[in-house]
């Protein structure tokens, strides 16, 4: 039996996770639309690297209207491919800021948020990637951003842990939660073996060794099931 690829899937994770490249990959072989975050033209986020307490709530906020900004347009915009990846799902703006805010500032979040979510479609597929904190340092230090050059461990792992508990509840679209931690995205035989098991309707959690299991000579299968 063959399935097709949900039209909006979204990869989703911890900073340094790889969702960008996994998000340009597979969108390219999929011949769909990207849709990416626009992190670096947030002005306060060198600013909140540096000073945490003092910026947080410039930071959440001016990307709360940046990624509803996007989302708007890319819900109200023609989709001429039938396919599209995004490597953010826009709950993350609800998470970074639980992670942030103090609580009178995450109220008056919370409150905006709330309005802003409801306006949104919900994703057909969401990919969840992970990796231990060590591996996440280990990338963010080699792609030798200056801003990241601040980020500390302990809040690295408390935004992973969100996520972890995010995705583990129950939600209206469905997961793949997929260790990346001997996996690069970059080599065309890991995409193969993931549009294998999103065409097999894979879903809940994934080991790198599980992953690297998959099949990677399916792209006749692939090509059927996502024409």
């Amino acid at each position: 039996m063959e399935f097709e690829l949900p039209q909006h899937v979204v990869v989703e994770g911890p900073i340094g996770v790889g969702k960008t490249t996994l998000a340009v990959a597979l969108a390219d072989r999929l011949q769909g639309r990207l849709l990416l975050e626009q992190f670096e033209e947030n002005p306060f986020l060198p600013l909140f690297y540096e000073d945490q307490e003092r910026y947080a709530l410039q930071t959440e906020l001016s990307f709360l209207i940046s990624r509803f900004r996007q989302q708007e347009a890319f819900v109200q915009g023609e989709l001429f491919q039938k396919h599209t990846v995004s490597d953010y799902l826009f709950t993350k703006c609800a998470l970074f800021a639980s992670l942030t805010l103090e609580s009178h500032e995450l109220k008056l979040f919370e409150e905006v948020y709330s309005v802003l979510v409801a306006r949104l479609p919900q994703p057909d597929l969401v990919i969840h990637l992970h990796a231990p904190i060590d591996v996440l340092m280990a990338r963010i230090s080699s792609r030798g951003r200056n801003y990241e050059s601040e980020i500390k461990e302990d809040y690295l792992d408390q935004l992973s842990q969100l996520y972890h508990r995010e995705f583990a509840s129950t939600r209206p679209y469905p997961v793949i939660s997929l260790d990346t931690t001997h996996i690069d995205f970059r080599e065309e035989d890991n995409i193969d073996r993931l549009l294998h098991l999103l065409a097999s309707q894979h879903h809940g959690r994934i080991t790198s060794e599980t992953f690297m299991k998959a099949p990677t000579t399916s792209l006749l299968l692939q090509e059927r099931a996502f024409a």
